[in-house]
């Protein structure tokens, strides 16, 4: 169910008013083309962030002087940089990055013949049990950046009994506030704040507040948003070893993962293990002479795990499809403990342009519905409507979800 949820409210980067010295600039390929979602990473300050899908990437409240500056993204070559800040000043840098060279075949040989894949995995996950309990106490300042886009038009094409189905599902695991905030502003832009402590085996949060917002929230929606448990994980260290997740230790694809190569980093050795699934169904399409046919559509979804071999940490996990992508980054605090600085979720439907949507109305009103179940038929009329409704502007259905992390303090026991 918080899977759910925290799907629904996934966000794309927004532009803030400048604070203190800001960092900004856009992160590209060497062919010129951006780098959507690669991570920038200011060692002194210790704070991360994902950059958005046109690769443009912002970090403000940053200290004066000179930063140490990192750029990485999958299948790219990390680069470092010395960056002079400006009191007070934004600086601008645009980054370029160059294609990674992975060493093949992978590096680790195996001494019983075990699947290398499989070797890493279990590895991690002893490591992680051992490393949890290492942990003494941590600061963290947290900032949750979250948008939506046209969601009121897709929510209303749910047939409503479907829609109270989800209104008493996110009642009872208590978002219910949350969920009617989001349906009565779907257009909301916000940055929400928190700090949180760990210490004693106990997760405490304090100072939550809205930092930002683009709407003219009520005081207590603020105190809704502000509050709420829903884009919080418990525990930041369980952000990144999931159990539920896909390579994670009890999730059910981890078996299906492949160790594909590795690189150097810092002179360390980065496996990268790699999980491919497609999933194929028909549907109705009306092709050039107006008949109804039958097409496939395919979706594939990649799912890719960095681990330092040296210590068996979690470096980056990241998941690709032809719609969503989620990345979360993580750094060696001390001792070889992984924890994440940063996370990007973002998930969001090919924009449908104005002028394209007469056509796309008309395409829809001549599928032959005879086959599709009463549901399918319920969706498809619902949502002919609503396009004609939103006629004369673009429409586009994007979520997301990010938070960048600042550590305060971290000790080991």
């Amino acid at each position: 169910m918080k899977n759910l949820f925290i799907t629904l409210l996934l966000a794309v980067q927004i532009a803030l008013p400048s604070v203190a010295q800001t960092l900004q600039g856009v992160i590209l390929l060497n062919d010129s083309t951006p780098c959507p979602y690669a991570t920038v990473y200011v060692a002194s300050a210790n704070r991360g962030i994902a950059a958005n899908e046109k690769g443009e990437y912002m970090l403000d409240e940053l200290p004066a002087g000179n930063l140490k500056v990192e750029y990485s993204c999958m299948g790219q070559q990390t680069v470092r940089r010395e960056l002079e800040l400006s009191k007070g000043q934004t600086t601008i840098h645009n980054e370029m990055l160059a294609e990674k060279l992975m060493l093949l075949p992978p590096s680790i040989v195996t001494p019983d013949g075990e699947d290398p894949a499989h070797y890493v995995l279990r590895h991690v996950w002893d490591q992680a049990d051992k490393n949890r309990k290492r942990i003494d106490t941590w600061q963290a300042r947290v900032k949750y950046d979250f948008s939506m886009q046209d969601v009121d038009l897709f929510i209303k094409v749910i047939p409503k009994k479907y829609l109270r189905i989800m209104k008493m599902a996110a009642a009872v695991v208590g978002y219910r506030k949350i969920f009617n905030l989001f349906l009565d502003h779907p257009a909301l832009k916000a940055k929400v704040s928190l700090l949180r402590t760990y210490a004693k085996g106990k997760v405490k949060d304090s100072e939550q507040k809205v930092l930002y917002s683009s709407d003219q929230l009520t005081a207590d929606e603020q105190k809704t948003l502000s509050n709420n448990k829903l884009l919080v994980e418990p525990n930041l260290f369980d952000e990144i070893y999931d159990d539920s997740s896909d390579w994670g230790r009890k999730g059910e694809n981890r078996d299906k993962f492949k160790l594909t190569g590795s690189y150097e980093q810092d002179g360390q050795t980065i496996d990268v293990l790699e999980y491919v699934s497609t999933t194929t169904r028909e549907v109705n399409k009306v092709n050039e002479q107006g008949d109804t046919i039958k097409v496939k559509k395919t979706r594939v979804t990649t799912t890719t795990v960095h681990v330092v071999e040296e210590v068996w940490g979690i470096l980056k996990v990241e998941k690709r499809s032809d719609r969503a992508h989620s990345l979360s980054e993580c750094r060696d605090l001390e001792g070889g403990i992984y924890m994440p600085i940063s996370s990007s979720n973002h998930i969001s439907v090919p924009l449908m342009k104005a002028e394209e949507i007469p056509a796309k109305i008309a395409e829809a009103e001549k599928l032959d519905m005879s086959e599709y179940s009463k549901l399918e038929r319920q969706v498809s009329e619902a949502f002919i409507e609503q396009l004609k409704q939103h006629q004369g502007r673009d429409i586009c259905l994007d979520l997301s979800f990010n938070y960048d992390i600042d550590y305060r303090y971290f000790k080991l026991k």
